[in-house]
């Protein structure tokens, strides 16, 4: 057997030659319709308020001389083909081209192949319950060639790890990179697999699930210095797997069938790392749901074709023309003038107090009247709004990325700036939903609007 560098050598210079890892087809749209309420809970709890909830995180260098690895080469004799002086200090590319195809594949599964330590353990699983192992073979074609008894003996922590807190029914041995993956008790995300790098990252919303896989992979000794953290900040990194939960989660998130349809577009470009496309596919998708807004509120039809600016501007002009602010005017001195010409010289105090809290009273008006006009002059107009204020500032910030995809600015575009527009889309539709099943739409349309001014007002004020 090699040494511990010479292997890892090894398995980098094949890797480096190597194609795709084994069963990395899109699971993405299966998932999500596969996956229960009960079960997502944590997860739409963090897509809908990330900065309260944050999640977890396992950070770990990836092994691949751990003991497993080493057990499985040798048992399936994977390098005796290779022809290697063990006093050789370096190896070399054409030395791993000496493996054949078979061997090459084996070598990567046998040591950076997150999927085949699931398949091995999960064959064990079937194997002690008289199952079929035929399916797992398309997996890791050597499975049937390993002594599974022996192995399941010879880590026998791992295992019970892995069926304790694990292996369920229906689990998918199939790992991929940002896709959501179920085990026995919730949801994960493999943000990294060994195969890119050799680190493993995970993160998911319960301490729990993170913590199964820290010990399963640990005890298998393919893990060096594992730690699990709660992440809530830096901003990129609280929102990196937010695409992959909403892509794993969708239809709960998103109760329209329609619209849940264009997110899958958004989801293809993001996968493809097309931000700009995902970005205005996100807008497009915004400027619809405004204008379902814009119609339930006002009950009047919107021109067609506008966009999410325009509907916005639109809509805040509509409420302006039905609610009209009221007009300052400046009070008349006529009261004052009359109360003082009607005084006798010879007045005394208790005849002069009303004239002085009259004058009183006018000053302090026109110190308020002229206050406000002041503020007109220098201060943005404050318009009145049916949203509540985190919904008004993630629908800004929603205008401010879908303008710069859409006008191709030189505002650079990237994974984050598209995670933060799905985020600002996202508490956009469901606070609408929320309100689709909570505002009696009986009442007439102003006492509607009414409702929603006023319940902005006070968010706004707290």
């Amino acid at each position: 057997m090699f040494s511990d560098q010479k292997l890892n050598t090894l398995v980098r210079l094949v890797e480096s030659q190597s194609g795709r890892e084994v069963d990395s087809t899109s699971v993405r749209r299966l998932q999500s319709r596969s996956i229960a309420k009960e079960q997502a809970e944590s997860i739409i709890a963090y897509l809908l308020a990330p900065y309260e909830h944050g999640y977890w995180e396992l950070k770990a260098t990836w092994n691949s001389t751990s003991p497993l690895s080493k057990y499985l080469l040798n048992a399936l004799e994977t390098l005796n083909e290779l022809e290697l002086d063990n006093d050789a200090l370096f190896i070399t590319p054409s030395l791993a081209r000496k493996l054949s195809d078979e061997k090459r594949e084996e070598l990567l599964q046998l040591t950076r192949r997150v999927t085949v330590i699931h398949a091995i353990f999960c064959a064990i699983i079937r194997s002690s319950k008289a199952e079929d192992i035929t399916p797992l073979l398309k997996i890791f074609p050597s499975l049937d060639k390993i002594n599974l008894s022996e192995l399941q003996n010879k880590f026998q922590e791992a295992f019970q790890i892995f069926e304790r807190g694990v292996h369920f029914d229906g689990f998918r041995s199939g790992v991929e990179s940002s896709r959501l993956h179920q085990i026995k008790n919730g949801l994960v995300v493999f943000l990294e697999a060994p195969k890119k790098g050799g680190v493993l990252h995970i993160i998911g919303t319960e301490r729990s699930d993170i913590c199964i896989l820290r010990d399963f992979y640990f005890s298998l000794g393919v893990l060096a210095n594992p730690v699990v953290s709660r992440v809530f900040a830096p901003d990129e990194a609280l929102f990196r797997p937010y695409f992959s939960l909403v892509s794993g989660v969708l239809h709960l998130v998103i109760q329209d069938k329609h619209i849940s349809n264009v997110f899958a577009r958004s989801l293809d470009y993001y996968e493809e790392d097309d931000f700009q496309h995902c970005i205005s596919t996100l807008g497009l998708i915004a400027e619809d749901f405004l204008q379902r807004i814009y119609t339930s509120l006002l009950r009047e039809q919107i021109s067609g074709g506008l966009t999410l600016g325009q509907t916005l501007d639109r809509l805040y002009k509509r409420i302006d023309d039905i609610f009209p602010a009221p007009k300052l005017t400046l009070n008349t001195l006529d009261t004052a003038y009359e109360q003082i010409k009607a005084l006798e010289p010879d007045a005394g105090i208790e005849l002069l107090k009303p004239v002085l809290r009259e004058l009183v009273t006018l000053i302090r008006d026109d110190r308020s009247y002229y206050g406000k006009k002041i503020d007109e002059l220098i201060k943005t107009p404050t318009r009145r709004t049916p949203f509540p204020a985190h919904i008004s500032e993630n629908i800004n910030e929603l205008l401010k990325w879908r303008n710069a995809a859409s006008h191709n600015s030189r505002i650079p575009l990237g994974s984050h700036e598209a995670d933060r527009t799905l985020y600002c889309l996202v508490s956009l539709i469901t606070w609408w939903q929320e309100q689709i099943v909570n505002i009696d739409w009986s009442k007439q349309k102003l006492e509607i609007i009414e409702m929603f001014l006023k319940s902005a007002k006070q968010t706004t004020t707290k």
